[in-house]
Formats: C-alpha cells, sequence, structure tokens
C-alpha cells in the first residue's frame, strides 16, 4: 500500500451551493479550511511561494465546489495571453487541480483556469509517466525538430479529455479569484471507497516565471506526476448513474474538381452520441452515424526520409480514454492507431456507421472495449468492422500487466482486398522506487498470405530525477508485422538506442536551467544484422528565467539504400551507404510578450550533397483575445543528382469571444504539393464540445496560378458546413 500522504485537506459538506460569480468572499467559503502552504518547485526549490494560493473544497449530493483564492500583491500585474478553452496554460497566470478519484497514484482528472475563467481539463494514466521507449529526435529541418525533444512512449496525458463543468474567475484587489463545479457525474470513482482522493494543486504565476505546488513534485516532473498528490478527505457519495444524449445535425455544400460528375452537391445529416455510467467507474458511448466536421484539418508536413508519416488523432469520440488502449512505442509502433478507422491512407474521411465503447476500471483492472462499423466507399473501399480489446491490471508504484486485441474484418469483398487482419500483445511496466520504469511488450499479427517474422517487441528501461534522464532499450519489429489498425514507421529490424540528459540549475537571476543530453541509436536487419541506418544526437540547450530558450545541436546520420529513393519528384538517390551530419541553432523568445518566436536553424551533409534549413514559428497577440501566429520552413537541399527547394508555410488567426466561443483559420501552403488549404472555423459552445458550428474549408492549386486561361482549376475543392449539437445531461 502507497505510504499515507502527509499533506490532507477535508472537503466539507454544504447544505446550499454558493453563489456562482468567481468570487470566494461568501461565508460559507471563510468556515471551510483552505489547502495553503505552497512551495515553489520553481526557480527556488523548496522556498515558500511568493504569492499565496487559497483552495477550499465543499461538496453536495450533486457536485464538487471549488473556491480558489490566488494573493498577488500586484495584482494590476496579472498576466493573461489566452482566453480559450484548453488554451495552454504556461504562458499565463493559471491554476490546475489534479484530482486521483480512484486514489491508486495512477490516474487521475486535471481541471485548471485562469483569471479569465479558461475552462482546461484532461485525463492523467500511467501515474503520468510515459512508456514505450525513447524514439529519434525529428531533424531540423524536414519535421521541426532539431531542438532535442525526445519522442515519448505512450501517451500519459490526454488533453482532449472534455468534461462537463463550470468555473469563473474575477481579478481582485487581492489577487485573483475562481470558483469551480464540477459534477460528480463528470468523474468516475468507486463509491464504496471514499476514504480519500489523491489531491494536488499547481499554480503559475508568469511574471516571475514560478510555479508551486501545494505538494511537492520535483523539478523533472509536473502535476502530472500523480503519485506525489496529497489526499482530499471527507468525501461521502452517492452513486450517480447518469445519461448523456448528444444529437447532431449537418448541413451545407462540397465541391470537388476532381470528380467528373457531380462535383457539387448539397450535403445534409443527422446523428447520435450517447454515454451512459454502467457504474460511477465504468462508462458505455454509443455513436451513430458519426461525423467530424467541426474538427480541424490536418496540418501539413514535409517528408525528407522513406518512411511513413504520423499524423494525429483529432477526433473527439476516438480521444476520449484514448490512454486506456494504448499499447506500443508512440509513433513508432502503435498496436491500436485510432485513425485508421475512417480515414484512408490519403486523409479523406470514410463514412462511419456507428460504435460503440466500454471504458473504466472494474474492480482492480482497467477495461477498453471498442467496437466501429464503416460503410463502403463505391468500390474504393469496403466496408469493414474494427474491434478492440485492452484489460490491464495496475499495481503500486506505477507498475501494470496487460493484454490488447485488435481485429479488422471487411464486411464487403474487393479483388485484392485483404479480408480480415488480427494484432494480440501483452505489455508489463515494473516501477523502482521515485524516478525509474521498465517497461516491456510483445505483440504478433496475423494477416492471410503473410507468415512468419510477423512479431513485433521492445525493452526499455529510464530513470529519471530532478537531475539526470537515462534511458536506454531494444526493440524489434518483423518483415511481415502487419497491424493494418494501427501504425508501424518501419518493419524488419532490431533497433539498440541509449541516451542521457544532465540538467544543472545554476544560482542565477536570468538563466534557469542548462541541459545538456545526447541521444544514440541504431538500426540493423533482421536477417543480415547489418546496419541499416544510424542517428546520434548531441544538444547543449538552455533555459532562461523568463521563458527563453538558446541551444546549440549537432546531430550524425547514417543511411544505407538497398534501392533508389526518390526524395523530390524527379530526383532519385543511387544506391549505397550515406555518412552525413548537421549543426542547429535553437532558440526561443519569452513567449508571453506581445511578441514572440521560436525556432532553429541548420546546415549540414544531407546524403551525397548538403542541406541549409530555416525553421521559424511566431506570433504576435492583441490582448488576450487575439493572436496571430504563423511558422515557415525552408528547405535548400544541393544533392549531385539535382537542387531543390522546399517550403512549408502555415498562418493561423483566433479570435476569443469568450472562452467558449471563437473564430479560427488556419491556412498552409506546401510545395510538394503545389497546394493552398484553408480551414475557417466559427464556434459558439454551450458546454465544453456542444453547440454551434461554421466550417469552410478550402485547396486551391498554386500550379499555373497565374495563367488567366486556367482560373477554373484554381479551386480544387470547398466545402461549406453547419453543425449543430447539443448535450441532454439526464
Amino acid at each position: 500500500m502507497p505510504v499515507r500522504a502527509q499533506h490532507r485537506v477535508r472537503a466539507t459538506r454544504i447544505d446550499q451551493p454558493p453563489v456562482f460569480d468567481g468570487l470566494v468572499n461568501e461565508p460559507l467559503w471563510q468556515q471551510i479550511e483552505p489547502a495553503t502552504g505552497f512551495n515553489q518547485q520553481q526557480p527556488d526549490t523548496g522556498a515558500p511561494a511568493s504569492e499565496q494560493t487559497e483552495v477550499r473544497i465543499a461538496f453536495d449530493d450533486d457536485n464538487l465546489y471549488i473556491g480558489i483564492i490566488c494573493l498577488d500583491s500586484e495584482p494590476g500585474k496579472i498576466v493573461v495571453t489566452q482566453n480559450r478553452r484548453d488554451a495552454s496554460l504556461i504562458d499565463t497566470d493559471s491554476v490546475v487541480i489534479l484530482l486521483d478519484t480512484f486514489h491508486d497514484r495512477q490516474n487521475a482528472f486535471l481541471f485548471g483556469t485562469s483569471p479569465t475563467g479558461i475552462e482546461y481539463d484532461g485525463q492523467v494514466s500511467k501515474a503520468g509517466q510515459s512508456r514505450g521507449g525513447v524514439g529519434t529526435p525529428a531533424r531540423a529541418g524536414g519535421q521541426g525538430g532539431g531542438g532535442g525533444a525526445q519522442q515519448a512512449g505512450a501517451a500519459a496525458f490526454n488533453l482532449n479529455w472534455d468534461g462537463v463543468w463550470k468555473v469563473r474567475s474575477q481579478i481582485t484587489g487581492r489577487g485573483w479569484e475562481s470558483e469551480m463545479i464540477i459534477p460528480f457525474k463528470t468523474l468516475r470513482y468507486n463509491p464504496g471507497d471514499m476514504s480519500a482522493w489523491g489531491f494536488n494543486v499547481t499554480r503559475n504565476l508568469r511574471r516571475r516565471n514560478e510555479q508551486s505546488y501545494w505538494t511537492r513534485v520535483t523539478r523533472n516532473f509536473t502535476i502530472n506526476q500523480v503519485e506525489a498528490a496529497g489526499e482530499l478527505e471527507g468525501l461521502d457519495l452517492r452513486t450517480h448513474r447518469n445519461l448523456k444524449l448528444l444529437p447532431f445535425v449537418l448541413g451545407g455544400f462540397k465541391q470537388n474538381r476532381a470528380l467528373a460528375d457531380k462535383q457539387s452537391k448539397a450535403v445534409h445529416d443527422a446523428g447520435l452520441d450517447l454515454k451512459y455510467s454502467l457504474t460511477p467507474s465504468l462508462t458505455l458511448d454509443a455513436t451513430l452515424n458519426t461525423d467530424f466536421a467541426q474538427v480541424e484539418v490536418d496540418e501539413e508536413q514535409v517528408n525528407l526520409t522513406r518512411f511513413d508519416l504520423f499524423f494525429p488523432e483529432k477526433r473527439p469520440f476516438f480521444l476520449e480514454n484514448s490512454g486506456t488502449f494504448e499499447f506500443g512505442s508512440a509513433r513508432e509502433v502503435e498496436i491500436f492507431f485510432s485513425r485508421r478507422i475512417g480515414i484512408d491512407p490519403s486523409g479523406t474521411q470514410v463514412p462511419i456507421a456507428g460504435g460503440v465503447r466500454l471504458s473504466g476500471k472494474a474492480g482492480k483492472y482497467d477495461i477498453g472495449v471498442l467496437n466501429m462499423q464503416t460503410r463502403e466507399v463505391g468500390a474504393i473501399v469496403p466496408a469493414n468492422n474494427f474491434s478492440v480489446l485492452r484489460v490491464s491490471r495496475e499495481f503500486a508504484n506505477r507498475s501494470s500487466v496487460g493484454v490488447i486485441g485488435v481485429n479488422r474484418n471487411s464486411i464487403s469483398r474487393f479483388d485484392g482486398a485483404r479480408p480480415w487482419n488480427r494484432t494480440f500483445g501483452t505489455d508489463l511496466n515494473l516501477g523502482f522506487g521515485k524516478y525509474a520504469n521498465w517497461f516491456s511488450y510483445f505483440a504478433k499479427s496475423q494477416t492471410p498470405g503473410r507468415g512468419g517474422s510477423d512479431h513485433a517487441g521492445a525493452s526499455s528501461f529510464a530513470y529519471d530525477d530532478q537531475h539526470h534522464r537515462l534511458d536506454f532499450a531494444y526493440t524489434e519489429v518483423g518483415r511481415n508485422f502487419n497491424p493494418e489498425v494501427g501504425f508501424v514507421r518501419r518493419v524488419g529490424y532490431r533497433k539498440p538506442n541509449f541516451g542521457y540528459r544532465y540538467t544543472h540549475y545554476p544560482q542565477g537571476h536570468r538563466l534557469r536551467s542548462i541541459f545538456p543530453h545526447f541521444q544514440w541509436n541504431r538500426w540493423y536487419t533482421l536477417e543480415t544484422n547489418d546496419k541499416e541506418s544510424g542517428f546520434e544526437h548531441y544538444h547543449l540547450d538552455s533555459r532562461w528565467q523568463d521563458g527563453s530558450t538558446l541551444g546549440l545541436a549537432w546531430n550524425r546520420n547514417f543511411e544505407r539504400l538497398d534501392k533508389p529513393f526518390e526524395v523530390f519528384p524527379g530526383i532519385l538517390i543511387p544506391p549505397g551507404r550515406y555518412g552525413y551530419s548537421e549543426m542547429v541553432v535553437n532558440y526561443g523568445t519569452d513567449q508571453t510578450a506581445k511578441m514572440f518566436a521560436t525556432g532553429n536553424a541548420s546546415a549540414g551533409r544531407f546524403y551525397g550533397g548538403t542541406i541549409r534549413t530555416i525553421n521559424f514559428n511566431g506570433g504576435v497577440r492583441k490582448g488576450q483575445n487575439i493572436t496571430w501566429t504563423g511558422s515557415y520552413i525552408r528547405n535548400f537541399i544541393t544533392l549531385p543528382e539535382g537542387a531543390f527547394t522546399t517550403d512549408l508555410i502555415g498562418l493561423r488567426f483566433n479570435w476569443s469571444f469568450t472562452p467558449k466561443s471563437y473564430l479560427q483559420a488556419f491556412t498552409q501552403y506546401n510545395s510538394r504539393s503545389n497546394l493552398v488549404g484553408a480551414n475557417i472555423r466559427l464556434a459558439v459552445l454551450s458546454t465544453s464540445s456542444t453547440g454551434f458550428f461554421l466550417v469552410y474549408n478550402t485547396r486551391v492549386a498554386t500550379v499555373d496560378y497565374f495563367d488567366p486561361h486556367e482560373v477554373e482549376r484554381r479551386v480544387l475543392s470547398q466545402a461549406l458546413f453547419f453543425k449543430f449539437n447539443y448535450l441532454f445531461d439526464f
């Protein structure tokens, strides 16, 4: 059993709810003993917070009430940079609450806000620590990396979970204050064991770049470290059964000039989502005629490698409780990847007829069951049924053991289409002390006509404290490993890798931390054990007290090509063994300023030639509601086989009228495809993810754009939709 926490606070039962105005000044609040005594994590570890925080908790049969007072001796200097739901709380004054409702020190809910009353929420799993080994930092030019960010394993935080709750905040003469109302039916918990919940609070005082916590969290972790939480006592809750119905209607038109006929047509549709709490800890979700018209489009990427690009999931139905279904190494070997359902390889939507999901806890087990049905699209995409079963058992000290099964079954038959595909796996995580984890998994796939070498597995060890990060891992993927409802970046290899990071915290008023680190990866072919790829990353990075960054990195690469590689249309790199390297400078300014920027620049060798890269991200904000941001990546590449450049441009505009209403525009240009895409979204929300959406999408060809004879071919496709959904909460 976990050691009983020293920090405790008691929730008080109330008969009458407080006035919901964002002011914690009623006699009701004053009679409740607060959680206070916050200490700094940064910059002065262990010192009392320069401005104290008081958090009071009350409850009745239906809701949890949280009153927050962020005392501030200079309220006129409070920093507010965002006013949009789920916006980052790093660069603004903010507070985040952690609730470990099962008190298992592995899973939790987060609820955060700011002086303007932003709703910020998410789910924590796996004790807040990623699993699955360490991947490859992206190269500076192609994927916007070079800054040394290591690829995490299975994710431990899901920001895309949206709960139904309310918050109001106000800036006052003593600082800023906030009131939260969290319905118990929004949470999952075990009403039979209510001795305590895990509880923690963090406050960000942005003008001093100060983070303070109610219970101590070491510098290498965040509020997501569930096992560091204190205890919330005194809760006496009844069982809640909850039914939520979420119908939607959709209308509009779409136009596609690539079609031979019926290029333009009207669109109208309707559907229904359902959520029912079988128990307070186990939820059944169902969806009928699912549509995701309101979801933002994918961001374009430039691929200078031989392997597939990864595009993250953005659809709300699949993002909720996604941590339950994760298995493998993120973005490298994922046994289940929800984008395989309802999206074809080109990124086009495939109609989803419906589906069900069961997720949550049953006793000591985490359970996830998913079944989805897609429709046939002409004679191009067959109708498929997808099913997933994930079960895991969690133990003390972040340890767990689990199994997964994934199945795809074609309902319709096409020539050359495989009728079914299955993947099975098991994983084990062992936690040692506070800072060490050993994670392993093994999986096999079954595909008609493909047998032998159909396995994948990995074992990784990681140690991470406030000064040292050490990791080493071994991964092996068979030549015929084929999880068709998963994501596998490459096959037929064995890969050892290790890395180390040291973080130094100098005593001073300008420099916050220096963290030199390196990463070493090798890929060997399974059949011959010959080196196929190699990557080394050496980086001296630094973070300053105002949040700015500066670093210098050196990347060394190796690639063995057994056949020609078309790196750019018409330019083929011949077979051979290529070793090349590059130098990278990365920087970042204070992200709370009216004008802010990050990026990197690099120069070096690329296969048999040279590469220079400029990667810029920046923006301008007007007050707390309007932000313009842009990104630009250009690669200048010269090879013996030819020279070329690539350009990737993205422009974003965000106008948050209120924390629940906004206008967003996202325009992007990719020189590889010679296309400009635009996505414009107007949203007026009634709850976290329901309300009215107006969406316009278009794709425009830039080839022959200035030729007056090609006017009709400029716009390749466009669509205008409105969508309205409403939550009936019973």
